[in-house]
This record gives structure tokens, sequence and C-alpha cells, in this order.
């Protein structure tokens, strides 16, 4: 099952932002914080914190592309349990959900994304999750679950995404209006390149003239 596509893309974006700037994003909100409570080894501290984290996630990375997904694991357990106060928690539980799928462990792989849409500070980061948990409930026959967990907020800059797999989920609903119409919400919200809107209006095409 292909969980991770379009908004792959996004991801990779956070990342490379989180990547040039997030240490230094966390050391001015600390900054901020210590003109109002004071305190210069405070603000000392909190860059400490960020700079850990950010190697801890680094070193996750590393594993996961060396194949070493046991430690990628472990570094991630580390940062969801000691740095949840940064953004890099939320991107180790994403990759672990990637890892647990890729072991068929989808309810871990649950588990993980679960606690990024609970947790995670940033809207993006809440969205990615959102997805990527909606279709592995879909591919676990919890449709209605999924259906209800795309519907939480809006979906920004993530409609077209989060409209495909609605439509989906309706595909499999056997419920093909709602479908057709979920996939043209997509079609008419989506940014993709030529091959991602192709593949939106085979979707269409393939329910015919339901609707």
């Amino acid at each position: 099952m292909d969980v991770y596509r379009t908004e792959d893309q996004q991801l990779d974006a956070l990342k490379g932002w989180w990547k040039k700037n997030g240490t230094s994003t966390i050391v001015a909100i600390a900054l901020g914080l210590a003109i109002v409570v004071g305190g210069r080894t405070w603000i000392s501290q909190q860059h400490s914190h960020a700079e850990v984290a950010s190697a801890k996630y680094d070193t996750m990375i590393q594993a996961m592309e060396q194949g070493m997904d046991d430690i990628a694991l472990e570094q991630s357990s580390g940062l969801i349990g000691q740095f949840s106060d940064t953004p890099y928690a939320a991107l180790a539980a994403l990759a672990s959900a990637k890892i647990k799928l890729a072991q068929g462990e989808s309810l871990a792989a649950r588990t993980h994304l679960q606690w990024v849409v609970s947790y995670a500070d940033k809207f993006e980061l809440k969205q990615i999750a959102r997805i990527r948990l909606a279709r592995i409930m879909l591919s676990d026959n919890d449709h209605q679950k999924a259906l209800a967990l795309l519907g939480e907020v809006e979906p920004g800059s993530f409609a077209a995404s989060i409209e495909e797999i609605r439509g989906d989920i309706y595909v499999a609903m056997n419920q093909p209006e709602k479908a057709k119409d979920a996939y043209k919400r997509a079609l008419d919200a989506s940014a993709a390149a030529a091959v991602g809107k192709d593949l939106l209006q085979m979707k269409i095409d393939d329910l015919g003239s339901a609707g």
C-alpha cells in the first residue's frame, strides 16, 4: 500500500525548512520567553536542548537510509519521549509510522500517526499525519473512522490529498456518487503535476456515469 504520495513534497519542504531554521527558531522563541521570565542560563539550556534533538533526528534519518530500522526506532523513541516540545518529535513519529507500516505493523503505525495528530504543534504536520492515518484506516476497513478523521479540521493546502483519500474511502464503501464528487473536488483543488491530475481523472472516469 502506497500511503506516502503527494503530501511527501510538503513534508520534505518542512524538513528542509527545519534543517535550516529549526534550532534558531526554537532559540528565538526561548529568547522571547526569557524576556518575560528572565535568565540567560535558561536560554542556553533551550539552545542545547534543540541542538541535541536535531542531532538525534539526523542520526535517525541516517539509520533509516542505511536500513537500520532498529536504531532509527530507538532514536525516534528518544525524541518522542524527551524532546516532545520540539518539531523533531513529530517528524520522528511520522518516520516511525513509515517503518512500522513497512514491517506490517499497522496498529503501531496508527499509534505513531495519532500521536502526531494529537501533539504536533504545526498544522501541516498534523494534516500529513491525518492523511496517512486515514489511508491506513482505509486499508484496515475502518471507513467511518477515516472519514471522521479527515473531517476534523479545514483542509487548507492539503485539500486535494484529503478529497482524494475521501473519494477512495467512498469507493471502498460502494458509494460511487460521493466518491465521484470527492474526486472532482480533489481535481479542482489540485496543484499537482499532470500525472497527479491524470490519476484523479482516471478515478473519475472509472466511476462511469455515477451521479
